[in-house]
């Protein structure tokens, strides 16, 4: 199972600071670019101090059927006594992400990867499942992601399976400790320096699909049954979930192209040598409904 709750990435390196805001059903950021001193009045289009922003950013921004819409009312705004930053803050908008009553629901699925990203000028943008985009084509690797997007991620929500905020691990990308809203605490705090600069960080939090008995054997013409078992990725114990993978193969044949896991996080799935002789293999790839191969089973022919 994964760490869950809020963790600090510090050390980033960036000239952004965020309040925010995770709650059960919800989790949103409000962001900041840092002000050099004599900077914040030069810039900003007005000053509004932090106990009048406060109250607004502690109310969620849910515009139209909490879909995502970014709220940029009184952006550009000078915060003069915004905390944790000596020389205040120019405010530039927040982002939410909803689990309830919203358009855009099919984006939250089990094996989601939530990204709330801010563009090159600092602007908050809208949620977005990463992995829903890996349904259409592979994109991995976290620094690629950003590269196409020509953005930079803030808060990252790892949501293997879907639930409240409160059990998936969240993590807000940032130089210095955030401002915390409506009693949202840090679970942890991990210095940017210390990750794997590899682009597949989320690897760990997920798990995959394997088969639980090998070598995976099936005769030449004939029929077998695989058994599968889900495990988490970082220490490899039993992820106990009820899940629907859909199967693709390369050579003989499935009778069902899904499997449906039990409450266990087991289940099995038939597989058919026609028109295979003895050497032959049959790959098959297990794929989750938006992200592809999770699991790869080799089925030898004999």
């Amino acid at each position: 199972m994964i760490e869950t709750g809020l963790h600090v990435i510090y050390n980033t390196g960036s000239r952004l600071h965020y309040a925010v805001d995770v709650q059960d059903t919800y989790a949103g950021i409000a962001v900041f670019e840092v002000c050099a001193a004599g900077t914040g009045l030069r810039d900003g289009f007005g000053t509004l101090p932090w106990n009048e922003l406060a109250p607004l950013l502690e109310t969620p921004f849910a515009y139209v059927t909490r879909s995502g819409f970014v709220d940029l009312e009184r952006n550009g705004l000078f915060v003069p006594d915004l905390p944790g930053c000596p020389h205040g803050g120019l405010y530039k908008g927040r982002s939410y992400v909803f689990l309830d009553g919203m358009h855009g629901y099919d984006e939250l699925t089990d094996y989601a990867l939530i990204d709330i990203m801010t563009d090159n000028a600092g602007f908050p943008l809208p949620w977005r499942n990463r992995f829903a985009q890996s349904a259409r084509e592979k994109v991995d690797y976290s620094f690629r992601h950003r590269a196409r997007m020509q953005a930079s991620n803030a808060l990252v929500i790892f949501m293997p399976i879907k639930g409240q905020l409160s059990s998936t691990r969240i993590e807000i990308l940032c130089n210095q400790d955030p401002i915390l809203l409506n009693g949202t605490t840090v679970a942890g705090r991990i210095d940017d320096a210390t990750i794997p600069n590899d682009g597949q960080w989320f690897k760990q939090f997920y798990f995959h699909a394997a088969a639980t008995e090998k070598p995976v054997t099936v005769p030449a013409g004939g029929r077998a049954q695989v058994p599968v078992g889900l495990k988490w990725n970082g220490d490899g114990t039993p992820c106990t979930h009820q899940l629907a993978l859909k199967l693709e193969s390369d050579a003989g044949y499935l009778p069902k192209r899904r499997l449906f896991t039990g409450a266990d996080g087991t289940g099995s799935f038939a597989v058919e040598a026609l028109g295979l002789n003895p050497g032959d293999r049959i790959a098959v790839k297990m794929n989750t409904e938006h992200y592809t191969a999770i699991g790869k089973i080799i089925l030898e022919v004999v």
